[in-house]
C-alpha cells in the first residue's frame, strides 16, 4: 500500500527547514541541497513541491509572512484602532527570539530581491497588503476620533512601516542596540504622536 502524504504538511514542513537553513547560513547559502539535507529528503522530493529555489523562497517568505498575520490576528482580536494597530506593530517588530528569527529571515530577502524581479514584486505584493492593513486601523482610529486633528493616514502608515523596517534592520546587525523596551519606546513614541 502507497504511502499517504500529507502534500500541505509535508510542503509546511519543507518551508520551515528553508527558514532554518536561511537563518542558520544566511540566503546564499540557501541551496536546494542544503535546505534538502534539512528538511529530511532527497533534492527530487523538492521539485514534486516547488519549481524552483526561486519558488522556494517566494513561498517561504509568504508563509513566514503568513504566520505573522495569524499571530497578529489572534492577539488583536476584539481590539479596534490604535489599540488593535499597537498590538500588530508589537507582532511585527523584533521583540523574542520568533520574532528576530522572522526579521533575519526578512532583512535576507531584501538583498536577494535586488537581483530577481519576481521576488521584487512578491515583496512589494506583501508590502502593500500589509500597508493596506495599517491604512484600515489608522483609518479606524480615525473615524473613532482617537487621531489628532491633521493627521496623514498615508504618511502614518509610511512611517510605521519605516519603524519596522529600521528596527529589524538594526535589531539583525546590532542587536545589542536595539532592546526590546527600546523598540517599545519608540513605537509608542510615534503612536503618541498620531493620539488626539
Amino acid at each position: 500500500m502507497p504511502k499517504i502524504v500529507d502534500w500541505d504538511a509535508r510542503r509546511d514542513e519543507i518551508l520551515s527547514a528553508t527558514w532554518r537553513v536561511i537563518a542558520r547560513d544566511g540566503i546564499a547559502r540557501a541551496t536546494i541541497r542544503a535546505i534538502a539535507r534539512e528538511a529530511g529528503c532527497s533534492r527530487g522530493i523538492l521539485a514534486h513541491y516547488f519549481d524552483d529555489k526561486a519558488d522556494m523562497l517566494g513561498s517561504a517568505l509568504v508563509m513566514s509572512h503568513r504566520r505573522v498575520v495569524a499571530r497578529m490576528e489572534a492577539r488583536a482580536a476584539g481590539l479596534t484602532g490604535l489599540a488593535a494597530l499597537r498590538i500588530i506593530m508589537l507582532e511585527a517588530l523584533p521583540l523574542d527570539s520568533e520574532r528576530d528569527l522572522e526579521a533575519q529571515i526578512e532583512i535576507s530577502f531584501w538583498g536577494r530581491a535586488l537581483g530577481n524581479p519576481a521576488l521584487r514584486e512578491l515583496q512589494h505584493a506583501e508590502f502593500d497588503r500589509f500597508t493596506d492593513r495599517l491604512r484600515g486601523h489608522l483609518a479606524e482610529a480615525d473615524k473613532h476620533g482617537e487621531l489628532r486633528d491633521g493627521v496623514d493616514i498615508e504618511l502614518a502608515a509610511h512611517q510605521l512601516l519605516v519603524l519596522i523596517d529600521g528596527l529589524s534592520a538594526e535589531r539583525v546587525l546590532y542587536p545589542d542596540r536595539v532592546s526590546p523596551v527600546r523598540q517599545r519606546q519608540m513605537l509608542d513614541e510615534l503612536l503618541g504622536q498620531l493620539h488626539r
